[in-house]
């Protein structure tokens, strides 16, 4: 009869660790219980380092902790970080366009619009607001979604706004980009 043939990880001891090597202590496995700072406490028993990153700087070569210290690049900005969003953003992909609404009626619709667009998964979008050449009194909705935009962005649910013609006199029309 014919033996069954095993690989090399069925033929391994069931606890690893378990063969002691000359000089080395077998490697523990730590459990969610465990407590990393009791662990990495001093001990003068055993000599545990202090701390993990005295344990990980002993653990590492000097030429090499220092190479890997100083190719460390430097994270963007928020601001690097904001343009570098609105540069890769895609044009418009949805639009709405609130001529004729009421400042109310206007903040409503423009919220829900950018609700349903962050749950679609859009990047960009364009508010219409129109530049209120035909309102006795100016324009209105540049004001009220300007200042709705604004309370949008602190609270995170959109990421920039822009008008469209980079000059708010200019432009009856707002970029938005979501997160």
């Amino acid at each position: 009869m014919r033996k069954p043939n095993r690989s090399p990880r069925q033929a391994e001891p069931a606890v690893r660790g378990s063969k002691k090597k000359a000089g080395k202590e077998p490697i523990r496995k730590l459990t969610a219980s465990d407590d990393l700072g009791v662990l990495f406490s001093h001990d003068q028993d055993n000599g545990l380092p202090d701390s993990f990153a005295e344990a990980l700087a002993t653990g590492i070569p000097a030429t090499t902790l220092a190479e890997i210290l100083t190719e460390k690049e430097e994270l963007p900005t928020l601001a690097q970080s904001l343009q570098a969003a609105i540069r890769n953003s895609p044009p418009p992909q949805d639009r709405i366009d609130l001529h004729g609404c009421t400042a109310s009626e206007s903040e409503i619709r423009t919220e829900h619009f950018l609700a349903r667009s962050r749950r679609n998964h859009l990047k960009t979008v364009m508010v219409i607001t129109g530049k209120g050449l035909h309102s006795p009194e100016g324009s209105v909705l540049k004001d009220v979604i300007e200042a709705r935009l604004k309370i949008m962005k602190n609270d995170g649910s959109i990421l920039a706004y822009l008008w469209e013609k980079k000059d708010r006199e200019k432009s009856g029309a707002l970029l938005v980009y979501l997160p």
